[in-house]
């Protein structure tokens, strides 16, 4: 790990964060459709009704495919659970049917910050071609 990269997950680390997140799609993501993706999780009206919120995303390429699949740290209160994380990502990505819980994967976890999520994503920030965003609401 790089001495930017190891500044990064410090930086990331300090913050108090609810959930560690990854997010997949059955279409191949680009680094501006997971940008695109990102928005429109994070514009979801449940996030809108948390009060104070934040949400670090980064996009990683795959090993052996074609894409990106997207790592997010996410602090909000206890309004959102991780079924409401699901379900939102599953309307973000483009599935009005929120029934089927399926059709798009996420992990969410609760987050640990023994387990160094804020440096797992800080190597993808300083790739060539990355993209990342950390996004705010304060009430």
């Amino acid at each position: 790990m790089t001495k930017i990269q190891d500044s990064y997950g410090q930086w990331l680390s300090q913050y108090d964060w609810s959930y560690w997140i990854t997010f997949t799609t059955r279409y191949t993501l680009t680094l501006p459709s997971g940008r695109r993706l990102m928005e429109r999780f994070w514009n979801h009206t449940d996030f809108k009704r948390t009060g104070n919120a934040r949400l670090f995303w980064c996009a990683e390429p795959f090993d052996l495919r074609e894409g990106y699949h997207l790592h997010g740290l996410l602090k909000c209160n206890g309004i959102i659970t991780i079924k409401m994380i699901a379900q939102i990502h599953n309307y973000a990505c483009g599935n009005v049917d929120l029934r089927k819980e399926d059709w798009h994967r996420i992990q969410v976890q609760r987050y640990d910050s023994k387990l160094g999520a804020g440096h797992y994503v800080a190597k993808y920030i300083t790739k060539r071609l990355a993209d990342y965003d950390i996004l705010e609401r304060i009430a």
